[in-house]
């Protein structure tokens, strides 16, 4: 037997029906929480969920306290890439134990993945979904169709013509890609052939078209949602489209404050344990060097970004307020952005923007689902749902933070050991992260 086998099933250990009790509430569909629940996982998923005098908790169940705490559905995170590294501009395929268990130590439960080596991340997904490896529930797009000349060519596939474009998205639907990936090198005119060709073949196209994210044309094109929030403002018009027409946005604030360098105004975010039991060595390093003053910043172009970050997040606040379908996304790794942890900032950062914290947990979960037609699975605490919980200390419903104090993370019913999927130099290679794109 492979001497690898059981440090990954050790991860997950398989519980006996379990019974969480006193424990405040929080289900993801945006309401008030339900003080005093109780909540009864039975085979995988969650059997009953209730206020304490109406739900009784079966004879010889495991019974877990939740006094003092919250319990919510696990997180998701829908624009993350797993291929590894820690500052967007490289790759760590060799690190993908500790990816994966950085993501499932911080309760996040399901991630999209929008470009990666396509035969990579369906690996990841099936060994997880087969019980050979921890990690979260995986969608993903693969290849991402970028115009002749990829910024990303490692992870691209180049297209110029619309039989191009057919001719890749019928590779990625083969390959049970969750959406194609339109990126920003395609014209508008493309993005509509990218769009026609993936809905003959049954598909939707997510898209990341830079300064266009959020534009009406190509809005219009019928892209299913764009993988960014709008930095530029964005025009009534299409707001509306936006909302009228069911596309969603992933918010990815958090990458904007990485580029901004606003959050390396203060370093001590890395000892937090969210991120100092994941990191390696080699990660915390190049971090910390990263955020250390430095000569030759290019301030103005620093500042353009914060600026794009008050604007994506006053379009996030139109958006919600016109009842635009948003879904939380972080596109970790990037400095300050990490796997996990990075979605707790994200959360935030909504916050911040003007949503409430009952909003933006949902935004987290049950939009999540909704993104990927799999609300009737998961994404809330219901009865017949898959129990991906999250047991915090606190009141995340009160002070968002909370989410970050996390106790117990419950997968499929399965409590996770995460103290098996800390860092350990005694166990865990420290790799190196390889450039995955030049300049």
């Amino acid at each position: 037997m492979s001497a690898f086998l059981p440090l990954q099933l050790a991860a997950v250990l398989l519980q006996p029906p379990a019974a969480i009790v006193h424990v405040r509430l929080i289900d993801g569909r945006g309401g008030p929480p339900i003080e005093n629940a109780t909540v009864v996982v039975r085979e995988g998923r969650i059997a009953a969920v209730g206020p304490a005098a109406e739900v009784k908790v079966p004879a010889g169940v495991r019974v877990i306290e939740g006094r003092g705490m919250s319990l919510l559905p696990g997180l998701a995170d829908m624009h993350t890439h797993l291929g590894g590294g820690w500052d967007g501009e490289s790759a760590d395929y060799l690190g993908y134990r500790l990816t994966m268990g950085a993501l499932l130590y911080s309760g996040v439960t399901t991630v999209l993945d929008p470009g990666d080596i396509t035969s990579y991340v369906k690996q990841l997904r099936d060994e997880i979904r087969g019980g050979r490896l921890a990690g979260p529930r995986i969608y993903y797009t693969g290849l991402v169709l970028d115009g002749p000349k990829p910024v990303w060519p490692d992870i691209s596939g180049a297209i110029a013509t619309p039989d191009q474009a057919a001719h890749f998205v019928r590779q990625m639907k083969q390959a049970d890609a969750t959406f194609i990936k339109a990126y920003g090198g395609l014209s508008t005119e493309m993005v509509k052939a990218v769009v026609d060709a993936a809905t003959k073949d049954s598909i939707r196209v997510l898209a990341d078209l830079w300064q266009r994210n959020g534009s009406l044309a190509d809005a219009q094109t019928g892209v299913a949602a764009f993988a960014h929030a709008a930095t530029l403002p964005m025009t009534d018009e299409a707001v509306r489209y936006l909302a009228d027409h069911g596309t969603a946005t992933i918010t990815t604030l958090a990458v904007y404050e990485s580029f901004a360098r606003r959050r390396f105004q203060d370093l001590s975010f890395l000892d937090q344990p969210l991120l100092r039991d994941v990191l390696t060595p080699t990660y915390r390093r190049q971090i910390r060097a990263h955020g250390s003053p430095a000569a030759g910043l290019d301030t103005g172009r620093i500042n353009r970004i914060a600026r794009g970050l008050g604007t994506a997040q006053s379009n996030v606040k139109r958006m919600f307020d016109a009842g635009v379908l948003l879904v939380a996304g972080t596109d970790a790794p990037y400095p300050g952005d990490y796997y996990g942890e990075g979605l707790h900032r994200e959360l935030e950062l909504l916050v911040e923007a003007g949503l409430t914290p009952l909003d933006v947990i949902s935004l987290a979960t049950r939009n999540a689902a909704r993104l990927v037609r799999a609300e009737s699975e998961w994404g809330t605490v219901e009865p017949g749902k898959v129990a991906d919980l999250l047991l915090v200390r606190g009141n995340p419903a009160v002070r968002i933070a909370d989410t970050r104090r996390v106790v117990m993370v419950m997968q499929g019913g399965r409590i996770v050991d995460r103290a098996a999927l800390r860092y350990d130099p005694r166990r865990d290679v420290d790799h190196h992260p390889a450039v995955l794109r030049t300049h």
